[in-house]
């Protein structure tokens, strides 16, 4: 049965300077053996989530120490195959894959770019040579309708009544309303 202890992972951490017990070296040399696995391409298809864990951190660590080659049969392989996915063609590891391009496949990418440059400065120009739109409406509407002075209304506050803010608003807004309600309803329509 299997305790805690004998769990690397989880189980105590032990003192640097300590002498690894028999179950330490049993664990090292079963996760040597899987590491050499491994890197021969031969990795098992089931193992526990934390070899699985601690394999991927050897695998990161000796590939970010460089100096791995594929051999020559597989490295070509991964290039043809990485170029035929580039041209269209699928995955193919037989053989070589020519790269034929027809006449419109070249041309192709410079007509679209083209054509979106000439949609763009067309655009451009159309925002730069259109005559702005002059708005009559604000020529013939009365003063008295745009801004109307709230003095009137109010008047000069004194000191006693500096705090009576909301009576104020409520004076300056009945008056914007009724102003509203003339031109609206009122003689005061636009033609």
């Amino acid at each position: 049965m299997a305790t805690d202890d004998d769990d690397i992972l989880t189980g105590a951490v032990p003192e640097p300077d300590a002498e690894p017990s028999a179950a330490e070296r049993a664990h090292a040399k079963t996760f040597a053996e899987l590491v050499d696995k491994t890197l021969a391409g031969r990795t098992p298809p089931a193992m526990s989530a934390d070899d699985r864990a601690l394999l991927e951190v050897a695998t990161v660590i000796r590939a970010a120490a460089g100096n791995i080659e594929l051999p020559a049969g597989r490295r070509r392989a991964a290039v043809e195959d990485a170029l035929a996915s580039a041209v269209g063609g699928g995955g193919a590891t037989s053989g070589v894959v020519p790269i034929t391009r027809g006449r419109a496949r070249r041309w192709a990418p410079w007509a679209i770019a083209t054509a979106s440059s000439l949609v763009a400065a067309a655009a451009i120009a159309m925002l730069w040579l259109r005559a702005p739109r002059v708005v009559g409406l604000a020529a013939s509407v009365p003063t008295s309708w745009k801004s109307r002075p709230a003095d009137p209304l109010v008047g000069p506050i004194d000191r006693e009544r500096a705090g009576d803010a909301a009576t104020r608003i409520d004076t300056i807004f009945a008056d914007r309303l009724d102003g509203y309600r003339e031109r609206r309803f009122g003689h005061g329509r636009l033609p």
